[in-house]
């Protein structure tokens, strides 16, 4: 019996193909067509990724520690937030905020002329039991920007500090209830600026293009300068009211938000090949009949 090496099924179709190729069965025009087949099939690009951390770690777990999720130069590290069940959207598992801990990145990201986009699923249980409590990104040991609750806000919102005001949400939001909520920092058109526009909405079935052609929940236009961040941080004092899950950040906004919500399976390699012998067999039945 003849040999496929390690993995049969593909051993299997790449000689098949070389078989019918060698024998005269499938001319070149063909063969281009096999390889329209299997570019059709071709991973789908994930470059415009930042990071992303979907805390599907083992419940009852500290994240100190933890290193899952991409886009990060090491794990978590310090602080005492707890991973317990999901709250919704694509993560089976979510993040229970405490004290303060910290991931860095693999590059520093810059807002000048740039976009950035960070979506990410939260849930509280109350919005009056503490001072704050969500997520920051930090330049080294510089916070340039809290999300979140911010300081007494008791709403969603974000902090965009350099003596600016907190912006919170334009509506008050249930406890208990899932939100997506998309935080946006775009190029202004002042010069030296940075735009900041914030969404909020219980609709975790939301696709992207409707979220954001839609007015924002909070925004803080033409007025804060431009900052860089290295690192990322979940720090608060709400005894762990604030529950977050489904973290992703891009530079569009549709792939934050289809991370976060309803990730996509991607075909694997297998089925790359299923697909191609596929074409192979269609294309020597129809030799056939022209013979």
């Amino acid at each position: 019996m003849r040999s496929f090496g390690a993995c049969p099924v593909l051993s299997r179709v790449a000689f098949f193909a070389g078989r019918m190729t060698w024998a005269g069965l499938v001319p070149v025009r063909g063969f281009s067509i096999l390889l329209v087949g299997l570019a059709l099939t071709t991973l789908p690009a994930k470059g415009t990724s930042i990071f992303t951390e979907s805390f599907n770690y083992s419940v009852g777990a500290n994240l100190d520690g933890q290193n899952g999720g991409s886009g990060f130069s090491g794990a978590w590290t310090g602080g005492n937030s707890t991973i317990v069940g999901g709250i919704g959207g694509a993560g089976t598992s979510a993040l229970q905020v405490g004290t303060e801990s910290k991931r860095t990145l693999l590059s520093t990201f810059n807002t000048d002329g740039n976009s950035f986009y960070l979506s990410y699923i939260m849930n509280a249980s109350n919005f009056s039991g503490g001072n704050y409590t969500g997520i920051s990104l930090w330049q080294g040991n510089t916070e340039s920007i809290f999300l979140g609750i911010p300081w007494n806000a008791q709403k969603f919102g974000f902090d965009p500090h350099k003596g600016l005001p907190i912006q919170s949400i334009d509506f008050n939001p249930l406890t208990n209830t899932s939100y997506l909520v998309t935080l946006a920092l775009l190029p202004s058109a002042t010069s030296g600026k940075v735009d900041i526009k914030l969404w909020a909405t219980s609709n975790l079935n939301i696709d992207a293009t409707t979220l954001l052609s839609a007015a924002p929940n909070a925004s803080l236009i033409g007025t804060r300068d431009n900052f860089t961040f290295d690192n990322l941080r979940v720090n608060g004092n709400y005894a762990g009211a604030l529950k977050l899950s489904g973290l992703s950040s891009a530079t569009t906004g549709a792939e934050t938000i289809s991370t976060s919500v309803a990730s996509v399976p991607e075909p694997s390699a297998l089925s790359l090949f299923v697909v191609g012998l596929g074409g192979v067999i269609v294309l020597r039945r129809v030799r056939r009949r022209t013979d």
